[in-house]
């Protein structure tokens, strides 16, 4: 090679590297502007207490949490390495929610350079690479997984995945027992972040045929069937963390909610969401953060199993005629899709859109791949890219719109009902946020709405009976109760429902649930508190003792435990005790008017001045201090 090759070759070299990094510098830019909203966003109540705002096990990097985090199942689900990134959070910024949107910005920008990668690894041309990235960072459909602390797991699930398919595409053309050990670690890993994961081995089919019709491959000489070393280690893995992804959704309960539809039903209403899902992508309109079983199986599905199976077919027929990109890209779609088409019925919507977020690729790439060479056709390269950003920038617009949903619960749930008003999800969880603000009437409005859409649904009966049991109808609190319960044994239902029993003098019923409580839940502090009262009310003195300990013991910072404790100690003479634990209760909440009460009492059977505490509970509002100060401090 003389010197003028070797300056011609460099100059590409610094053009194509140029070109890229400005790629990378727009796709940042784009979607920190599109997800800007985020940076005044809280948590949602959906899922996200249960993730980070209530979890204690994301509080610190002790061996007990570590262990928690891979053994333990969330909502259902198993992500360990999903709970290690908000370990990570909370040990940045605690429970500040702009700590926990930034990283999932980032993940989310990570995602879609890897993507620029990937897609300009399995064909030559860097604009295909650059539209196909900032059409999957700026689709209006991704924002569930983008905004929604929640989702964490998908967004870091498919980090792994993309790095794992980026460095597949280094096996092909080196296949080495180094890129093979990458490939395997960065597919285990995303699996451990999302169950979904488990289909990265499929998904490496995707890029054999992807790459198959490029330059780059056919000077290697690679063929579609190499490349076992690496998947049949993964599917070994992937069988395995399947079976707990199972396991996690039976513990959650979320498994078979819908027995009402048979297999053919199953059948029909998969393919129905595999096309819908294709058409909600390249149609953004009418998104939804969930989408409702369709009532019925009707026309319209059948319709759509068939347009289902014309696009496996044309799989086939475009792997024959050497379509390689768009063959890979309906392998890729229908791998990822696949497992969440509800064959397994889990949770209780049909659809989501943060299903699409990986799946969407195999959608997104033979799009601008072919529609990038019919504009080149028909017009420029020119006309092509302005095409693009054009797309792109309506995008953007789109997504920074749709994120408003996500800057408070109303948004969120009320713009499900907007699409879909029959939502008994969407109906019972406004209900339930009216609730929580006292606004009972609006609540009841909803919750009995969503009784009424569908009256085999457990949480709207659930949201039902803690609505009665707030408005003081105890009656109407049980029977929704055990309505719920009948259709599905709910922990929340059985703690409500010991909450009746509790206040209406029957503690031997209620210690009977309590108990399935503490069974599901050991570490529920509330459900040892309600326990440890049922006992005290049989005259059980020792055992309430112990459960108020074992609640302090999971939940160190309620007062109220502490002070029952307290009391106990102070009715068996135990003064030190007691006054050790309320003296805790005081230090937890100053301005608590019955630990101030009840100090003072221990103090005056100990011949301690009490007077102090009373007076301080009478200034919080405590009446019965009124009457302890006239009858102790005014003589």
């Amino acid at each position: 090679m003389n010197f003028e090759q070797i300056s011609i070759l460099t100059e590409v070299t610094l053009k194509k590297n140029k070109e890229a990094w400005l790629h990378v510098c727009l796709l940042v830019i784009a979607i920190a502007l599109a997800y800007s909203k985020l940076f005044h966003a809280g948590f949602m109540t959906w899922d996200d207490g249960e993730y980070v705002r209530h979890n204690k096990d994301i509080t610190g990097f002790t061996g007990s949490n570590i262990a928690a985090w891979f053994t333990k199942f969330y909502i259902g689900n198993y992500h360990p390495l999903a709970m290690l990134s908000y370990a990570v959070d909370y040990a940045i910024g605690g429970a500040d929610p702009l700590v926990y949107h930034v990283t999932n910005i980032l993940l989310h920008i990570c995602n879609a350079v890897l993507l620029y990668f990937f897609i300009n690894r399995v064909q030559p041309v860097k604009t295909v690479g650059f539209f196909t990235a900032i059409l999957f960072a700026l689709h209006p459909a991704q924002t569930e997984t983008v905004s929604w602390v929640a989702e964490r797991k998908t967004l870091l699930c498919a980090f792994f995945y993309l790095s794992a398919l980026l460095r597949y595409t280094c096996c092909i053309e080196k296949p080495t027992l180094r890129n093979y050990s990458i490939v395997f670690f960065l597919g285990v890993a995303a699996m451990l972040s999302k169950a979904i994961g488990v289909m990265a081995p499929l998904s490496l089919i995707a890029v054999d045929v992807w790459m198959a019709g490029s330059v780059a491959a056919g000077q290697a000489g690679f063929k579609i069937r190499k490349g076992w070393q690496v998947k049949i280690p993964l599917l070994l893995v992937a069988g395995a963390v399947g079976w707990v992804a199972i396991l996690a959704q039976e513990n959650g309960k979320f498994l078979w909610l819908h027995p009402e539809y048979n297999w053919v039903d199953t059948i029909v209403f998969a393919a129905y969401a595999y096309v819908q899902y294709i058409l909600h992508f390249l149609v953004p309109v009418h998104l939804s953060v969930l989408y409702p079983y369709p009532e019925k199986t009707g026309l319209l599905q059948y319709l759509y199993m068939v347009i289902a199976l014309g696009i496996i077919v044309l799989a086939f027929i475009a792997y024959k005629r050497k379509w390689y990109i768009l063959c890979g890209g309906i392998i890729f779609y229908t791998v990822n899709i696949l497992l969440l088409l509800q064959f397994v019925q889990f949770g209780e919507v049909l659809m989501a859109d943060r299903y699409l977020y990986i799946s969407s690729i195999g959608i997104i790439f033979p799009v601008v791949y072919y529609l990038s060479l019919w504009l080149q056709k028909i017009s420029s390269r020119i006309v092509a890219v302005i095409a693009g950003g054009v797309l792109a920038a309506g995008l953007l617009l789109m997504t920074y719109v749709r994120n408003d949903i996500w800057l408070s619960d109303f948004n969120f749930f009320e713009a499900i009902l907007e699409v879909f008003p029959n939502s008994a999800v969407a109906q019972f969880s406004v209900g339930g946020l009216y609730m929580r603000q006292g606004a009972y009437a609006e609540a009841e409005k909803h919750i009995n709405l969503a009784v009424e859409i569908a009256p085999n649904s457990y949480k709207a009966w659930y949201n039902k009976g803690v609505l009665s049991l707030r408005e003081g109808k105890p009656a109407a609190a049980l029977d929704a109760l055990n309505k719920c319960l009948a259709i599905n044994e709910y922990p929340k239902a059985y703690f409500s429902r010991a909450l009746v029993y509790q206040g209406s003098g029957k503690p031997d019923l209620a210690l009977a649930d309590i108990e399935k409580v503490i069974e599901d839940e050991p570490q529920n502090a509330r459900a040892y508190f309600i326990k440890g009262d049922c006992l005290e009310q049989q005259g059980n003195v020792t055992g309430a003792v112990d459960n108020y300990s074992e609640a302090i013991k999971y939940d160190s910072r309620d007062p109220l435990f502490y002070i029952r404790r307290g009391m106990i100690y102070g009715k068996t003479r135990q003064n030190e005790a007691a006054l050790a634990d309320l003296n805790t209760a005081v230090g937890i909440s100053p301005e608590s008017g019955e630990a101030l009460y009840f100090r003072g009492i221990i103090k005056y059977h100990a011949s301690m001045d009490p007077c102090d505490d009373f007076k301080a509970a009478a200034n919080c509002g405590y009446k019965q201090a009124q009457d302890a100060i006239a009858r102790v401090c005014n003589h």
